[in-house]
């Protein structure tokens, strides 16, 4: 009987631990992967994306939801869509021109989808005609709607193994999705373990590459997510976080989460969650522990293999200024592997582009009479229409076009196309190739195939920036959601800091997700950043402020482009409607916009007109969110990045913002207003100051003079023209008393 009813306990338990780790839950596909609706084209276009399977899942069942919608002039009888996953069909669609607008379910059985990275591809074949079709009609088109698309996963999470090697493949594994949540165990919100703790978290969103890391702070193990433990050893006891050896020096350590019921007992006895990770990144004294913690966020794949390591010594390599992951180093020729690219071939008929992403520095003094050069690397297969042509896009414009007029095909080398740099932006920039083949036999009513046609690009092709000064426009908030600017001048965070006005984990929590932020944008965990509480140990820096708006120092509140703070505010506004165009000007100012327009070497910008509103008592309610950027009152061409609101609550609502796409991509100008309880109302404004920020060399400083100020231009320009009418005037009236003296 005893018997019995133990195995009964042991069931019950079982199934208990079965129910709690089998999850099925509903995913946005474009919160999995980057993707929009998408149209496909002529008889025969595809499309295709890569689906990510997180290591620590074990998949049972996928289904892929989605909307779709095909011209009514489709021959429904051989119109199809067909969807693949990995090469073969899960499903196919009738193209029905009586029911063009459809829901579509792919069922996805989980032995195919082991972890790693799936292709899923969205193949039609389009028909109007019975016979004699032309390929390229324009009535031949289906809209898949892969924004508005979800997927619904039926998991179960499986054991981190207690093997180091797991933190990448488990924890740091970037096809996590919708996004990573880890929680930072810190002994305390003192200066130096901030630090520390920002180099962990830097190097964790690093490691997640692309994905999004949600980190919160606090003093305890959290349940359900994983942990990172950051102590010495004495405060590991604590802690209560129970820990397998006893040995001296820094150590980094991989456990299990201890079950709340018996967290108090010792390592053997303990109950624990095999499902997420504890890891501890410890020492004897604060030095070892920050050793441990450089380690643990620059080490590479493959991790030990067993539960824990002594580290012995870190070395970090010696990071040039703007040099980090896919940079275009100004001056320097860079391979496309080197930015990400891979060599990719462009097969048939189908038109799905290209990319290559690259970051250009945001301070660079960008001239626009100058060309960047590319010498691309690309073959072409034979039999090509003349009409066939692979076109270049930068930042969505249409740049150039190869013109591929060879039927016998060709294979180039250092092809040389000049892009000219006023086309490039700060930040982040996007080149793109499109390619548009053609069978050379295509007949309305002869038969032809597209399988022989394709084009290589290979990614040793280069891409050369000419050299040009740092010199940037500020303030502008979008530069740090681009590309970390101007916190990444040196990705290691030297010369850039954190200012907590409170030692609150709330904004320790900010702080820390800003820190993963900047890693994983540059590629590298920040490891020299700062953590100070007053501004004077800073005042060289660049500072990421992070306070209540009651908290904010004077000489910050006053610099700021908005004093909400104060007695009485000052809030300048553009205007709801542009007046300029219709406003008086002087002959003189029509005589310089005549100018400027006719001028390639001045930018033609408008003069916005400005309203000024003052108030008083003007307050924060608590769903509110202010975003700043300024020059810093401290030192001239540093910049403030401030991070307020009412109370300290905001800061966990903007640490999950941060990673939001809406945030990034409407986050602009010098302020940004955000909900905290409703992400789709983010507003932006550009009403304060310009500066400047870099470092000009004596040329150039004319040169910015000039294009700042046209009048200046024109007025040196006048005066040269002065100066050589005296000089001409002059040597011909000596010319004439010459010859007049040797006439007489």
């Amino acid at each position: 009987m005893k018997k019995h009813k133990a195995i009964s306990i042991f069931l019950v338990f079982f199934v208990l631990w079965a129910w709690d780790n089998v999850h099925a839950q509903n995913f946005e596909l474009n919160k999995i992967v980057p993707v929009k609706n998408i149209k496909l084209h002529s008889i025969k276009d595809r499309y295709k994306i890569s689906l990510p399977i997180p290591q620590r899942w074990k998949i049972k069942q996928a289904t892929l939801s989605f909307r779709y919608s095909n011209s009514t002039a489709l021959l429904s009888y051989k119109s199809r869509l067909v969807v693949y996953l990995d090469d073969i069909p899960l499903s196919q669609f009738v193209l029905d021109p009586k029911d063009a607008e459809k829901t579509a379910l792919v069922d996805m059985p989980g032995r195919m989808l082991t972890p790693g990275y799936h292709s899923l591809t969205f193949e039609v074949a389009q028909h109007s005609e019975r016979e004699c079709e032309d390929p390229f009609a324009p009535e031949l088109w289906s809209v898949i709607k892969l924004g508005e698309a979800t997927l619904s996963v039926d998991y179960e999470k499986k054991a981190i193994p207690l093997s180091l090697s797991a933190i990448s493949e488990y924890i740091g594994d970037p096809k996590i999705f919708p996004s990573q949540k880890i929680n930072l165990v810190l002994s305390s919100l003192d200066r130096e373990w901030l630090e520390i703790g920002a180099i962990v978290a830097g190097g964790l969103g690093a490691r997640m590459q692309y994905r999004p890391v949600q980190i919160t702070v606090s003093s305890h193990i959290t349940q359900d997510v994983d942990n990172v433990v950051i102590a010495t050893r004495k405060e590991l006891s604590k802690l209560g976080v129970p820990h397998g050896t006893d040995s001296r020096g820094p150590w980094i350590e991989i456990t299990h989460i201890p079950l709340p019921s018996t967290s108090n007992s010792t390592h053997e006895q303990a109950d624990f969650d095999r499902t997420h990770a504890l890891i501890l990144v410890t020492g004897d004294d604060m030095g070892q522990v920050k050793r441990a913690a450089l380690a643990i966020s620059s080490m590479s794949f493959p991790f030990p293999q067993g539960p824990y390591v002594q580290v012995e010594k870190t070395i970090l390599p010696e990071i040039e200024p703007y040099h980090r992951k896919q940079a275009l180093y100004p001056g320097e020729p860079v391979r496309f592997k080197d930015l990400g690219f891979k060599t990719h071939v462009f097969k048939g008929m189908t038109r799905e582009p290209k990319k290559v992403e690259f970051f250009l520095p945001s301070d660079l003094y960008i001239k626009p009479n100058q060309y960047a050069v590319l010498l691309l690397h690309f073959g072409f297969s034979s039999a090509l229409r003349k009409d066939s042509t692979m076109k270049i896009e930068l930042n969505g414009k249409p740049v150039s076009s190869v013109h591929l007029d060879n039927e016998n095909g060709a294979f180039y080398e250092r092809y040389k196309i000049l892009l000219p740099t006023y086309l490039f932006k700060p930040g982040k920039n996007v080149l793109s190739f499109d390619s548009t083949l053609i069978p050379l036999i295509i007949k309305r009513c002869e038969g032809f195939h597209d399988m022989n046609l394709f084009l290589t690009l290979f990614d040793d092709s280069t891409m050369l920036f000419p050299s040009m000064d740092h010199w940037g426009k500020m303030p502008e908030i979008g530069y740090f959601f681009d590309s970390g600017f101007p916190f990444d001048r040196k990705i290691t965070g030297e010369g850039a800091a954190f200012l907590l006005l409170d030692k609150d984990f709330h904004a320790a929590t900010l702080a820390m997700n800003l820190a993963a932020y900047l890693g994983q944008i540059s590629g590298m965990s920040p490891a020299e950043i700062s953590v100070v509480f007053d501004p004077s140990d800073a005042k060289d820096k660049d500072l990421m402020v992070i306070g209540q708006a009651s908290k904010l120092p004077q000489d910050i509140d006053q610099k700021a482009p908005i004093g909400l703070f104060g007695q009485s505010a000052q809030i300048r506004y553009p205007q709801f409607l542009d007046l300029t165009q219709v406003s008086k000007r002087s002959m003189w100012q029509k005589l310089e916009e005549k100018l400027e327009s006719y001028s390639r070497l001045f930018p033609v910008a408008g003069k916005n007109q400005i309203s000024e509103v003052h108030g008083q008592k003007v307050k924060l309610d608590e769903k509110t969110g202010l975003l700043m950027e300024f020059e810093s009152p401290f030192r001239k061409g540093k910049s403030i990045l401030l991070w307020t609101g009412k109370d300290s609550g905001v800061f966990l609502s903007a640490s999950q913002m941060l990673w939001s796409g809406r945030l990034r991509s409407l986050a602009s100008g010098d302020l940004v207003l955000y909900s905290t309880t409703d992400p789709k109302k983010v507003y932006s404004f550009k009403i304060g100051p310009d500066y400047y920020t870099g470092r000009l060399s004596k040329t150039e400083k004319v040169d910015f003079l000039l294009r700042s100020y046209p009048w200046l231009f024109y007025s040196v320009l006048g005066v040269c023209f002065l100066v050589l009418a005296v000089i001409f005037g002059a040597y011909l009236r000596w010319r004439r008393k010459k010859r007049l003296a040797h006439e007489i």
